[in-house]
């Protein structure tokens, strides 16, 4: 009996470069550290006394131990918990209890991190490079004329890319959520991407109509303002972590500007955040089963997929690229 194989859920690269948010930083206090487990790796994320945070390879280089199992912070270094190995934010070993010279090859892997607007972010590389760019800016924010956030972090068995391609595909916003279609008008401007993004809702027993403005900087980093809706604007920024070949992390930050009636912002988060979750768990349904296609039979009215996926895949590293080429050009089973 021939074998059956099992084809990769999604032939196209895992993991791209970029800034990712890995966390909260009202949720990491100085000294305290926790695993992550992010592109199919296992990471430490810490804070040391002096506030700042950094991540490290969760593996010492001395024999092996994980650093965040039974590790802890001592001052601004991780402490491994076998031997007592320090290592600080740049990876290199600050201190072995049982000598005095430290060898030139003990260090670990260290990544640049970011924080800003209570959010770490951390540059993820596949060579291991340091970035060629700083965290992006997140335009026409200033978090002081905002409500305090509404954070959600969820796992869901899905591509980062498919959650994106979700974002502006008209049709499954009638036929999911019930929306009126809406209409995308996309401009590319070098590798960022944004989408106005015309929509209606029937809710109230009225059509409440909605503008949307994506920016898309890169798949780790993304945001929405809502500039014309019913109520105050309101701003929610997104972040899609890779967790391995087939889940992600997707972190969202919801934000409604104050106004001079407090009332009146506390009653438009309710109901945002209220349409937000709801037609997130509806897809939700959707996304932990789907298939990818890589060559989707489409419609006219499809065009703003393959829009999204044509600016998604300047991201992936060209390697990547080559080693699904190869694959189909010789058959071979994924």
């Amino acid at each position: 009996m021939k074998p059956t194989t099992i084809s990769r859920r999604y032939d196209i690269p895992s993991y791209t470069d970029g800034w990712f948010q890995i966390g909260w930083s009202d949720e990491l206090a100085p000294t305290q550290m926790r695993q992550l487990r992010h592109f199919g790796r296992e990471y430490v994320l810490f804070r040391g006394a002096d506030g700042t945070a950094g991540v490290l390879d969760d593996v010492c280089p001395h024999l092996g131990a994980h650093l965040s199992q039974g590790g802890c912070v001592q001052g601004n270094s991780v402490r491994c918990p076998y031997h007592h190995w320090a290592f600080d934010r740049t990876g290199q070993c600050t201190n072995i209890p049982y000598t005095a010279k430290i060898p030139v090859k003990a260090r670990t892997s260290a990544h640049t991190v970011r924080e800003r607007h209570g959010m770490i972010f951390m540059y993820r590389s596949k060579s291991g490079a340091a970035p060629t760019y700083d965290l992006p800016g997140i335009e026409d924010f200033d978090p002081a004329t905002y409500t305090r956030p509404a954070k959600y972090d969820f796992d869901v068995k899905i591509h980062g890319q498919d959650i994106m391609e979700n974002s502006v595909d008209p049709a499954h916003f009638a036929a999911v959520h019930g929306h009126l279609q809406p209409t995308n008008t996309f401009r590319q401007s070098g590798r960022e991407l944004r989408i106005t993004q015309r929509t209606a809702v029937h809710r109230f027993g009225r059509v409440l109509r909605v503008r949307l403005e994506f920016h898309m900087i890169e798949p780790g980093f993304h945001y929405v303002h809502f500039p014309e809706m019913p109520g105050p604007p309101a701003f929610v920024f997104s972040s899609i972590v890779p967790v391995d070949d087939s889940s992600v992390r997707h972190r969202m930050a919801l934000y409604v500007k104050k106004t001079r009636v407090p009332l009146v912002s506390a009653v438009a988060r309710s109901f945002l955040l209220w349409q937000m979750m709801r037609t997130y768990r509806e897809d939700l349904q959707i996304w932990q089963s789907k298939e990818y296609l890589p060559h989707p039979v489409l419609c006219d009215g499809d065009g703003s997929i393959m829009k999204l996926r044509a600016w998604y895949r300047q991201f992936y590293c060209p390697s990547d690229l080559a080693g699904i080429a190869d694959r189909a050009d010789h058959g071979a089973p994924s």
